[in-house]
């Protein structure tokens, strides 16, 4: 008769319960600190200037690499409203835009009570045009 070579696994760990609320929290946050990667890598190749070292990476608090502006990256429902103004603003100037112009579009909003204040808004791919 031959022995039982069963192989002796270590029992396996109950799942993490976890709450809807903190499915939500987790997967916002880590949505939240793509999009801060991504704005951060692109803001490096555009000043050419990168980490001293890796801890530095992870806030934007941190960026003090980037010297030409301070940064705060948004991303999600918060900024869904400003994403609609602009593609509707995007969309307009598109239909009015003469042919053989290659000017990258930017979206201006002048809110009530800023004065001659207002906010400069555009893609990121097109940020090296006006920087770079």
């Amino acid at each position: 008769m031959t022995p039982d070579v069963t192989p002796n696994f270590k029992a396996e760990k109950p799942a993490r319960d976890e709450t809807t609320n903190q499915r939500r929290g987790r997967i916002n946050r880590q949505k939240g600190k793509r999009k801060q990667a991504a704005a951060r890598r692109v803001f490096e190749d555009i000043f050419d200037v990168h980490a001293s070292w890796h801890g530095k990476k992870g806030n934007e608090e941190t960026w003090d690499h980037i010297t030409s502006c301070r940064l705060e990256v948004k991303a999600g429902a918060q900024v869904g409203p400003m994403a609609t103004r602009y593609l509707k603003a995007e969309k307009q100037s598109e239909a009015a835009r003469a042919i053989g112009d290659v000017r990258p579009f930017v979206f201006v909003a002048m809110p009530d009570g800023w004065g001659n204040e207002g906010l400069f808004v555009c893609r990121l791919s097109n940020l090296k045009e006006f920087f770079g």
